[in-house]
């Protein structure tokens, strides 16, 4: 007889999530995970991340993040501590831009309201941003930031006081099925359940060989900046924003500790999560380019100057080849539900995935419309 209902391989962002919830559905859970995070070897690293329902991606993830967004607030109230500050986010660039045409869409097809501003608009109200006149910003007030490290601690602590069993810093050595259950094996121990869901991150696909999911790990890099112009970065001043080129975006200075910029596009490719290495100077020339042309107030005028670094921190994205989202039932597996390459901007759905994988592992089956993300015959031959 199983011990457990569920087995949580993975305890960072969409794996406390998936805890709680299943802990909130009084199932009987355990979770494992051979780090403790927060940390900064998976994609979660880096404190803040954008939340956003401009989606140019697809549209198909506009009601999936507004959902999010309800589930957000939710679990502030559950943990007593805010976690969506809805400051607002400003896409700027040209106008017939991928990500200026979808985020328009977006808001075409009656999703969401966006203010649109023109350059000199841009200019005026928010100084911090020089962009050229042949830029315009499209401002999404119903976006902003979520606290990420306070986010899976309160998850982590509220799936705990719900009588989930979470062991951190205890890696999983492998799994099989065995008389139609899961045993999970361990250093320690070995765990038997009925179902279990899996959420490693960068991990998963070492996990998951047998299904050949082709996700790519990247390095990316993320650059704290002391401002030469600190009114014009302040939380009260600036909403989040996002610019060309390389996607490159950014946070006010929202804690004290630096106005935190990167790049979502590029970075390097690695074999294996292991192989990543800390930030360095050199991660920081494209960084320091962009803000330098349209954030002079930030580091100066080109060439920008690096001593205004603060401080620098990685994290790994687990990239698709269409940078969707996988979300599933194993084809072969059926006890076995997996969350995985979620290609840098999956962490703002991350309550939405908890109940998408609770659904999947407690009743096979969900209301959620994933059939998008769902691993399909076409994106395996992809």
């Amino acid at each position: 007889m199983s011990a457990y209902d569920v087995v949580v391989l993975g305890l960072g962002s969409m794996g406390s999530a998936a805890a709680l919830e299943l802990a909130r559905r009084h199932a009987s859970v355990i979770g494992f995970d051979q780090l403790r995070p927060p940390h900064s070897v998976g994609s979660h690293g880096g404190g803040t991340r954008v939340f956003r329902a401009g989606y140019a991606e697809s549209p198909a993830y506009v009601p999936l993040v507004q959902h999010a967004g309800i589930l957000w607030e939710r679990l502030s109230q559950e943990v007593g501590t805010n976690l969506l500050t809805r400051s607002g986010l400003l896409t700027m660039g040209l106008e017939p831009s991928a990500a200026i045409q979808g985020i328009q869409h977006c808001a075409d097809l009656g999703l969401l309201t966006l203010d649109r501003l023109s350059a000199e608009e841009i200019r005026y109200r928010y100084p911090a941003f020089q962009v050229p006149d042949d830029f315009i910003g499209l401002l999404e007030t119903t976006a902003g930031w979520l606290d990420v490290d306070s986010a899976i601690l309160g998850m982590q602590r509220r799936a705990a006081e719900l009588g989930a069993e979470l062991s951190l810093d205890e890696g999983v050595t492998g799994y099989e099925i065995r008389a139609g259950e899961v045993v999970v094996r361990t250093a320690k121990r070995e765990v038997h359940a009925r179902r279990l869901v899996i959420t490693a991150g960068p991990w998963t696909a070492q996990i998951l060989r047998d299904l050949g999911i082709p996700i790519r790990i990247v390095r990316k890099t993320f650059v704290w900046f002391d401002p030469l112009l600190p009114d014009e970065f302040a939380a009260s001043a600036i909403p989040v924003f996002g610019l060309p080129p390389n996607s490159f975006y950014g946070f006010p200075n929202i804690r004290g500790e630096g106005v935190k910029v990167a790049e979502h596009l590029g970075g390097e490719e690695i074999a294996r999560p292991e192989d990543a290495w800390p930030a360095a100077d050199q991660d920081h020339a494209s960084i320091l380019a962009t803000a330098a042309r349209f954030l002079p107030g930030l580091a100066g005028q080109p060439p920008a100057n690096s001593t205004r670094i603060v401080k620098s921190a990685t994290c790994l994205y687990s990239m698709t080849p269409d940078e969707h989202f996988i979300l599933d039932i194993h084809p072969v597996q059926p006890c076995v539900v997996f969350a995985a390459g979620f290609s840098g901007h999956g962490f703002k759905f991350a309550p939405l995935i908890g109940e998408v994988m609770a659904d999947l592992a407690l009743e096979g089956q969900t209301n959620v419309k994933i059939d998008f993300l769902r691993w399909k015959e076409t994106r395996r031959n992809a």
